[in-house]
């Protein structure tokens, strides 16, 4: 059954239930918080009729270009503001009647807008910084994306932000702080607006890359350590939300949390190597900026810890993460005052505590998933199993012997693990 024609039947029939004295109205309410009613547009529907209206926005953008230069002032005006007004009052005829193809024309206006930007540029000659036209293209985005609201606005509105930041990074090696403000206060907020877990997941990504970005535009050295924190943060902050959350905003909590976690897991991978743990440690407070970054992430993540080990809510995830968090920056803070001579011994200690955790935290994930019939658990734990032992089978073992045991033990564990998820799904099933 359709998610909204369920909605509606059970809109009528909550109040016949009420009315029978089968449930209370609280438990009424209660059961219509647990159902939202969603925009009936299909996801992938939209995507494929927004890549479409955006190839015929490229296609007539093309053969505007290639009649460019024999077109007046005023003609290329007319063209340009025409074919814009056009796009969009046709989405808003057709806003009631088709919203798919409302949205679709919706995204071809959008592009026109970009077009316009550009050509008006052009014309005019406006000699400018190229990456405010990627700015103010976001801001109209955002602002349909909030208008509508509209999901493809929303997308296209973190591409064009990550247009904006990406060329102000390389190609004027500036650290664009805005870009995550802007993501921060005005994309975010949209997320839990549109209800949309695959919203959330993208946005918390492209929050997370514009990070990194912007800390390898100050100080490279300062990536590792503020990524981690910062993973941290975003872990023990999801957790929150989720203890305050109802259940579809609790989906897309876990959404936004799960980029952090894959930051978390590399993080942690590089810190087993030995050489990649000095260049991630061994930090110093140079810039102001990337001193601002490290203590705000580290202080929000320990707020948020502090606050879920007092309530008790501090599950293995987030373990996981605080572990991860004090192993690495206790160690770091304290190397910075020890002589280069006590760094070595430090530096195995901590790869060989990074590889146990992170072994035993594969292990687990796989016994989890096999018992729980999770296949995402299963999935990670099988990998991250899998690829640390083939890193640390050419690392360590020189002896054939050795290195024929390894691949045994990994395949027997893993062919072990994969009887037992199946046999956990078939009983699930029945």
């Amino acid at each position: 059954m359709d998610m909204n024609k369920h909605n509606q039947w059970l809109a009528t029939q909550l109040p016949l239930w009420v009315s029978n004295k089968l449930i209370s109205q609280q438990q009424a309410d209660s059961i219509q918080s647990h159902y939202p009613v969603k925009d009936s547009i299909n996801l992938g529907r939209l995507l494929l009729t927004a890549v479409g209206a955006i190839m015929i926005g490229l296609g007539v953008i093309l053969l505007f270009a290639y009649n460019w230069d024999d077109m007046g002032k005023h003609l290329k005006l007319a063209v340009i503001f025409g074919s814009l007004i056009a796009a969009h009052s046709t989405a808003f005829f057709f806003i009631s009647h088709n919203k798919v193809l409302s949205e679709s024309l919706f995204v071809l206006g959008t592009m026109f807008m970009g077009s316009s930007i550009f050509l008006v540029g052009q014309i005019y000659h406006l000699d400018t910084h190229y990456p405010n036209a990627f700015l103010l293209w976001s801001v109209g985005a955002l602002a349909l994306a909030w208008a509508l609201p509209s999901l493809s606005q929303a997308f296209m509105a973190i591409l064009l932000v990550s247009c904006w930041h990406i060329a102000e990074v390389f190609d004027f090696d500036y650290a664009n702080h805005s870009a995550l403000l802007l993501i921060l206060i005005a994309v975010f907020p949209l997320v839990w607006r549109l209800h949309s877990p695959v919203l959330a997941r993208f946005t918390s990504a492209t929050l997370l890359i514009s990070l990194a970005l912007n800390i390898l535009a100050i100080d490279e050295d300062m990536v590792g350590v503020i990524m981690l924190m910062s993973a941290g943060a975003l872990i023990s902050s999801e957790q929150i939300i989720r203890h305050f959350a109802n259940h579809e905003q609790k989906e897309i909590a876990y959404e936004i949390g799960k980029p952090a976690i894959v930051v978390l897991i590399l993080t942690m991978f590089c810190l087993t190597f030995t050489d990649l743990i000095d260049d991630i440690l061994d930090f110093s407070f140079d810039s102001p900026v990337t001193t601002g970054y490290f203590w705000a992430a580290l202080l929000i993540s320990q707020l948020s810890f502090g606050w879920l080990l007092l309530k008790k809510q501090l599950n293995l995830l987030a373990s996981l993460a605080e572990l991860t968090v004090l192993l690495a920056l206790l160690p770091a803070l304290f190397l910075q005052q020890l002589d280069s001579e006590s760094l070595p011994d430090i530096y195995n200690l901590l790869t060989l505590a990074f590889n146990l955790i992170l072994l035993l935290s594969s292990i687990w994930l796989m016994f989890d998933g096999a018992r729980q019939a999770n296949r995402q658990h299963m999935v990670y734990g099988s990998l991250i199993f899998s690829v640390l032992a083939m890193v640390r089978y050419t690392d360590l073992f020189d002896s054939l012997i050795i290195r024929a045991s390894i691949f045994l033990i990994v395949g027997i564990t893993l062919f072990s693990m994969g009887n037992i998820y199946q046999r956990n799904k078939k009983e699930a099933k029945s």
